[in-house]
């Protein structure tokens, strides 16, 4: 979709960060108009907590009138205790949680819920991908959902961590029903996992292998962040852009690929009201209509 942004030249990546909702959701709304966001994630929840609260429907109503009017994309970001390929009671949990979020965010109109692809521990790999796509079917059809898409994340590969390498990814976003399947590229993540995005080959590398494990046309978001760590070092830690391992050149040099085009950039990045600005400039300079 083409936007006009605030020096009115056109927009062809809508760019946002994730945005707080302290305070509530018309907070957020607020936040968002007030930085120039044209796309924003949330928590719809607090993301280290199982219980979901109540949803005042006078706020829910609120919130979507204003974010129709603000023009505003809006994902959520599913709860970081979520692990649908965990073991006895914490997977119970997991899909019961994240059937609740898939329904909270259906009732908010929310775009997409983005989802970590969860951990195998001691399990065979393949075995909890079995265990994470089945998690997920049940999840979505325990939330009696029709819309909002899930879209699950490539990971670093922290510790037992699923989804670092891109077919072991694809392998999980197949599992999606087609009418809901999504796919959340971060580039933190993936460098860790070992695309050098610092390099033109590399980031080749990383659109041919998503194109065939993963298919464009289900990456619904992407998450620019750089990272704290090396290339190929597993450990998943965020830096503000520019200022990490990954660059602003290598980052700029991403994001300006033509095939990643038209999906919205989302900053998951440490908190600051100047650096929050300062990401959301760095997204707007990546745009190849600026």
């Amino acid at each position: 979709m083409t936007k006009q942004n605030k020096s009115s030249k056109k927009s062809v990546s809508r760019c946002g960060l994730h945005t707080s909702t302290a305070g509530g959701l018309i907070e957020m709304l607020s936040r968002a108009k007030t930085l120039g966001e044209d796309a924003a994630q949330i928590f719809v929840k607090s993301n280290r907590r199982w219980e979901m609260p109540r949803l005042d429907e006078e706020e829910s109503a609120l919130f979507k009138e204003g974010k129709k009017s603000q023009d505003l994309w809006v994902c959520s970001h599913a709860g970081y205790l979520i692990n649908v390929a965990g073991c006895g009671e914490t997977r119970r949990r997991s899909i019961r949680a994240l059937a609740e979020e898939i329904e909270r965010a259906e009732k908010l109109s929310l775009e997409t819920v983005v989802v970590h692809c969860g951990s195998h521990g001691d399990r065979e790999p393949s075995e909890a991908r079995r265990l994470a796509v089945e998690g997920f079917q049940e999840a979505l059809e325990r939330s009696k959902t029709e819309k909002v898409k899930l879209a699950l994340e490539n990971s670093a590969g922290q510790g037992s961590a699923l989804a670092r390498d891109f077919g072991e990814w694809g392998e999980l976003v197949r599992g999606i029903p087609q009418t809901r399947r999504a796919a959340c590229l971060d580039t933190a993540h993936a460098f860790a996992a070992g695309y050098d995005l610092r390099k033109g080959d590399e980031r080749a590398r990383l659109g041919e292998e998503l194109e065939r494990e993963v298919g464009r046309k289900f990456l619904t978001v992407i998450h620019v962040n750089d990272s704290k760590t090396d290339c190929g070092s597993g450990v998943d830690r965020h830096e503000h852009l520019g200022r990490g391992k990954i660059g602003g050149s290598g980052l700029r040099a991403f994001l300006q690929d033509a095939r990643w085009v038209g999906i919205p950039r989302i900053g998951e990045l440490p908190p600051g009201e100047r650096e929050d600005r300062e990401n959301l400039a760095f997204l707007r300079s990546c745009d190849p209509a600026t």
